[in-house]
C-alpha cells in the first residue's frame, strides 16, 4: 500500500476539482487554405502495410487511425474480429460515467472502410493512441461478462469457485499459430488454475513442494534467499511499475528556493538508500533517473544527475546566509527543520527516512517523521494540506502503460495529481504539447525534454522502481518476466513443458470486469482471455496483437 496511481485513483477519493478555461474571442482572420491530409506510418515495433486501399482523403476529421486487423483474428466462437468490435469497445469505454478512461471520449466514429480494416476518427489529435483498445470486446455478444462471452485470448474460463480457484482452458483451434505479442510458436499449456495465497512464504512453500508452478509478488530479502536455494525453480527480481521518490513541497517558503532544494539534493546519498533497500534484493536494481519513462522502457533517458557531496551542500547554505549555531542551520528567521511524511506499511520507507535523516543531519538540517496509515495518507486533507502539513513526502506513483496518465502531475494549477505543487510553465507546455503529437518517437522526445527540465529544477528526487518477483518451475519453458505485474502472463500462449499449470495470485479478483484495469489479480487472469489491438512486451513497447499495422492520418 502507500502507492498512488497517476490516473483516476485519486479522483475516487475526491482529489479532482474541475476547472474550465475561458474562451477569449478575437478578430476573425482570413481562413488559411486547408492543407492536404498526410499519412504517417508508425515506426517499429508497429509494422506497416500498403495504404493504397485506404487513402488519407477518407479521414473525415483532423485525426484518424486506420487499423489493419490481422486476417485470422477471431473470437473464440469463430466470429472474425471486425471494425464493429472496435466501435463497440469505444462506445463502452467512452461512457462519460467511466471516470479515468481517457481518449475514447474523443472518438467521433468507427467505420469499416473495407473488410478487415477499421477507421477510427477522432475529434482532435490524441498522442496516447497506442494505449487505446488494450482489450477488445465483442460487438456480437449480449454481455461483457468474460465467463460467458467470447474472447480473443488463447484460453476461456471453465470454472470459478469463489475463495478457491479459477480455471481456464486453451481454446481448440485457436485463431493464431503463434503468440501474437512475442511471435513465438504456440505452446502446449492446456489448462491454468489460479489459486489465491496472500502470504509470500506460503507461496514459496507451494512452489517448493510442486503444488504451484508460478508465483508473482512483491519480494523481500528472506524470500529471495529461500528461492536461491531451491532446486528446479527459476526466479527473477526486476524493476516494477511503481516508482519511489521524495518530493519537496514547492509552496514551502524555504523549499521554494532552488538553492535550498539543491543543498538537500547534494546532501542525500541516493546510493546509500539503494544499498539499504532494493540493493538487498538484487545488485542489478538501479536508481531511476527519469520521472516519465521507466528504466526498462525503450524511450528512457537518464536526466537526474546524482552529485552527492555533503561538504558542497553545507557550503551552499552558508553562501546563502544560513548560520549553524548548534545542530540545526538557521536561514533568516527559520530553522532548517522539515516534516517528512510517508506511509507506515512499508519497512523500506522507514529505511529511506533514516538514511536521509543521517545525511541531512551532517549539514545541519533536521527532518521529523510523520508516518501514517495508507488510508490517512491518501486524503485531500493530507496530500493537499499545504506546507503546514508536510514539507517532504515519500511515496510511489504507478507508471501506467502510457505516461499521459501522469500528465497532470506537471500542471501548475492541477489539484488532482500535482501533489508537490511544483510549477514551471515551460515544463507544463512541453507536457501538453506531447499530448498532441501522434508519432511515438517525436512524442517521447518532447516528454524527455520536459523531464530534463523538471529534474534539473529539482522538482523531486527519483529513487527507484519498486521490485517485483516472479518465480516458476523449470519444467516450464518460455517464461519471460514483464515489468508490469499484471502482465506476468503476457506471453502465456507460448509457454510449454507442462499441459496443466498452477499460478498463485496474492488475492482473488474482485470481479473479471474487462472494462476495468484497477484489479491486478483480475488483470493477470484477463491476460489469458482477451487481447487488444496491441500488447505490451517486457520493455513496455506496444506490439501488434489483433492488428497487423496501424496508420496515422492527420490534416
Amino acid at each position: 500500500m502507500g502507492t498512488l496511481r497517476r490516473s483516476a485513483a485519486l479522483a475516487s477519493i475526491a482529489l479532482m476539482l474541475a476547472a474550465c478555461a475561458p474562451v477569449i474571442a478575437g478578430p476573425e482572420l482570413p481562413r488559411p487554405q486547408t492543407p492536404a491530409p498526410t499519412t504517417t506510418t508508425v515506426p517499429p515495433p508497429v509494422t506497416t502495410l500498403d495504404t493504397s486501399a485506404v487513402t488519407a482523403a477518407k479521414c473525415p476529421t483532423a485525426f484518424c487511425l486506420i487499423y489493419h486487423i490481422a486476417p485470422d483474428a477471431a473470437w473464440s466462437d469463430g466470429t472474425p474480429v471486425s471494425a464493429a468490435d472496435f466501435a463497440h469497445t469505444a462506445e463502452l469505454l467512452g461512457d462519460p460515467l467511466r471516470d479515468g478512461v481517457g481518449g475514447y471520449e474523443l472518438v467521433s466514429e468507427v467505420d469499416t472502410v473495407e473488410p478487415g480494416t477499421a477507421r477510427i476518427a477522432f475529434s482532435e489529435s490524441y498522442g496516447p493512441w497506442p494505449s487505446l483498445f488494450g482489450r477488445l470486446l465483442p460487438a456480437h455478444a449480449d454481455s461483457i461478462d468474460v465467463t460467458i462471452s467470447p474472447g480473443t485470448g488463447a484460453f476461456r474460463i471453465v470454472d470459478w469457485i469463489p475463495g478457491d480457484r479459477i480455471v481456464v482452458q486453451r481454446i481448440e483451434d485457436w485463431w493464431s499459430p503463434v503468440d501474437p505479442i512475442s511471435d513465438d510458436p504456440t505452446g502446449d499449456v492446456e489448462e491454468i488454475t489460479f489459486v489465491f495465497i496472500d502470504d509470500l512464504s506460503e507461496m514459496i512453500d507451494a512452489l517448493d513442494d510442486g503444488t504451484v508452478d508460478v508465483i508473482a509478488a512483491r519480494p523481500d530479502p528472506e524470500a529471495v534467499a529461500r528461492l536461491e536455494g531451491l532446486e528446479n525453480v527459476a526466479y527473477a527480481v526486476s524493476a516494477g511499475s511503481f516508482w519511489e521518490h521524495v518530493d519537496f513541497h514547492h509552496e514551502d517558503e524555504l523549499l521554494a528556493r532552488d538553492w535550498v532544494r539543491e543543498a538537500l539534493d547534494l546532501a542525500i546519498d541516493r546510493q546509500k538508500i539503494l544499498d539499504r533497500t532494493v540493493g538487498l534484493l538484487s545488485p542489478t536494481l538501479a536508481a531511476l533517473d527519469n520521472t516519465v519513462w521507466m528504466a526498462n522502457t525503450e524511450w528512457y533517458e537518464p536526466h537526474y544527475i546524482d552529485r552527492h557531496d555533503a561538504a558542497a551542500a553545507e557550503r551552499l547554505l552558508i553562501e546563502n546566509g544560513c548560520v549553524r549555531d548548534g545542530d540545526i542551520q538557521t536561514c533568516g528567521d527559520r530553522e532548517l527543520s522539515f516534516v517528512w511524511t510517508s506511509t507506515n506499511d512499508d519497512p523500506t520507507r522507514l529505511e529511506i527516512f533514516e538514511s536521509v535523516r543521517e545525511d541531512l543531519e551532517v549539514i545541519g538540517v533536521e527532518i521529523v517523521g510523520d508516518f501514517r496509515s495508507p488510508s490517512s495518507f491518501v486524503t485531500r486533507e493530507h496530500l493537499f494540506g499545504g506546507p503546514g502539513v508536510w514539507q517532504l513526502i515519500n511515496f510511489s506513483w504507478r507508471a501506467d502503460g502510457d505516461p499521459s496518465a501522469g500528465d497532470r502531475s506537471y500542471y501548475c494549477d492541477d489539484t488532482e495529481l500535482n501533489v508537490n505543487r511544483y510549477c514551471s510553465p515551460a515544463v507544463e507546455e512541453l507536457v501538453r504539447r506531447a499530448g498532441t503529437l501522434t508519432v511515438p518517437g517525436e512524442r517521447a522526445a518532447v516528454y524527455n525534454e520536459a523531464d530534463r527540465l523538471y529534474l534539473e529544477d529539482r522538482a523531486l528526487i527519483p529513487l527507484y522502481q519498486k521490485p517485483e518477483l516472479m518465480a516458476w518451475s523449470t519444467d516450464i519453458a518460455g517464461v519471460s518476466p514483464n515489468y508490469t505485474p499484471s502482465s506476468v502472463l503476457w506471453n502465456i500462449a507460448a509457454w510449454r513443458g507442462k499441459q496443466s499449470i498452477v499460478v498463485a495470485l496474492e488475492s482473488e479478483p474482485r470481479a473479471l470486469d474487462p472494462l476495468s484495469t484497477s484489479d491486478e489479480s483480475a488483470n493477470v487472469v484477463m491476460a489469458t482471455l482477451l487481447y487488444g489491438a496491441f500488447g505490451m512486451d517486457p520493455s513496455s513497447r506496444k506490439v501488434p496483437a489483433l492488428v497487423d499495422s496501424v496508420e496515422i492520418v492527420s490534416r
